[in-house]
């Protein structure tokens, strides 16, 4: 009998219906935006304007080098301001309504302008050096551009807790001592060493609760949100850490990093030999002259989200497949299954997580198993 077929969960506090009402919501906008960049994309393609974008910067730019960098930058900037309305629907307005923010609209407006900044940090000289590599390796790009993907995880990795993360939000050591002993002590027992235990102000976003773990090597931490610990008594939140400390013990972020190259790699090839024949085949009509002209990003882009589309369910069945595992250690680790199904479901509860939904929607966008299913295991150990 599989766990669909078992008698339901019971999640004290948890209004199931608002909770699928909040999963509906969110689906219906991730549809509407997937739509939305893809009809932007071909707009933007087949009408001629990427082309004429690629002209002007061209004749604009004194030197030519300063050119595609300076394409990609009014891309970015025109991508985020037209989705701008979208992502304050969804990502502001829906969360107040279903209460689980009590941030101001300002507030909101000032993480997506460092957002942006970021991205046009990150996503003009990432995406220049991937066309001038598309244009001097034209039979290999991809598997260049695929070799590059697991040095620059590395080096994100332990740059994001020192450098990236701290735009967002505030990050200080955890002032209650006997909490952070605790999850020390709890850290040794797995074999795990960490720097310290953050607290970071995550209601300032969000009334959901989280813990992490952030950085690699000497910069590693375990991360607590300021909801968690203001929720959650001591036993939950080792719960919640013994879980995370999981991921550390069976090197899951090296898995994840391994299994990203791979799929980034395979996604890369299928671009190729998708996008190119897609170029070609419409030049006529775009004015594109083939893959190697940045004019091509939008066909490209939109190919890209094709393949990433199609393999999300295997790459949300192979994370589904690690959660169930850390939670198994987890639970060993406290030898304390009620207190963890417990944790699961206030987690649950507070995040307004829809517990058991429709196994097709978990197979296509889950990337963790569902509250229920995650109560059950805890309870049945």
């Amino acid at each position: 009998m599989s766990k669909r077929d078992q008698s339901p969960i019971e999640f004290p506090g948890l209004d199931v219906g608002k909770a699928k009402r909040y999963s509906r919501v969110r689906l219906t906008f991730l549809l509407l935006g997937l739509a939305e960049t893809a009809a932007q994309s071909l707009w933007f393609a087949f009408s001629g304007r990427s082309v004429a974008l690629r002209q002007r910067t061209t004749h604009l730019v004194p030197n030519r080098r300063l050119a595609v960098p300076f394409y990609v930058a009014i891309v970015t900037l025109a991508g985020w301001v037209m989705h701008l309305p979208q992502s304050y629907l969804s990502g502001h307005v829906v969360e107040r309504r279903f209460g689980l923010t009590k941030q101001r609209w300002t507030g909101w407006l000032t993480d997506e302008l460092k957002g942006f900044g970021l991205g046009i940090f990150l996503q003009v000289p990432l995406i220049t050096g991937a066309y001038a590599v598309i244009k001097r390796r034209p039979k290999d790009w991809w598997l260049v551009l695929s070799a590059a993907t697991l040095p620059l995880s590395v080096v994100l990795g332990h740059l994001a807790p020192v450098l990236i993360m701290p735009l967002f939000n505030t990050y200080t050591p955890l002032g209650d001592r006997v909490l952070a002993e605790r999850i020390k002590a709890l850290a040794a027992r797995s074999g795990v060493k960490i720097a310290d235990v953050y607290v970071m102000d995550m209601s300032r976003q969000t009334e959901k609760a989280n813990a992490f773990f952030a950085g690699l090597g000497n910069t590693k931490r375990i991360v607590l949100s300021d909801t968690l610990l203001n929720q959650f008594n001591y036993e939950e939140i080792e719960a919640v850490v013994a879980h995370e400390l999981g991921h550390q013990v069976h090197g899951d972020i090296w898995r994840l990093v391994g299994f990203g190259t791979v799929v980034g790699g395979a996604s890369a090839f299928a671009a190729q030999r998708l996008a190119e024949p897609l170029v070609n085949r419409t030049r006529q009509r775009t004015g594109i002259r083939g893959i190697e002209d940045i004019a091509s990003t939008p066909l490209l882009g939109l190919v890209l989200a094709g393949i990433g589309l199609f393999i999300m369910p295997i790459q949300n069945a192979f994370t589904r497949a690690i959660e169930r595992r850390t939670d198994k250690f987890g639970i060993q680790l406290t030898g304390d299954g009620p207190t963890y199904a417990r944790t699961m479901t206030r987690l649950a509860t507070q995040n307004l997580e829809d517990p058991d939904p429709p196994a097709a929607l978990v197979f296509l966008l889950y990337s963790h198993p569902p509250a229920a299913d995650r109560v059950r295991d805890a309870l049945a150990s």
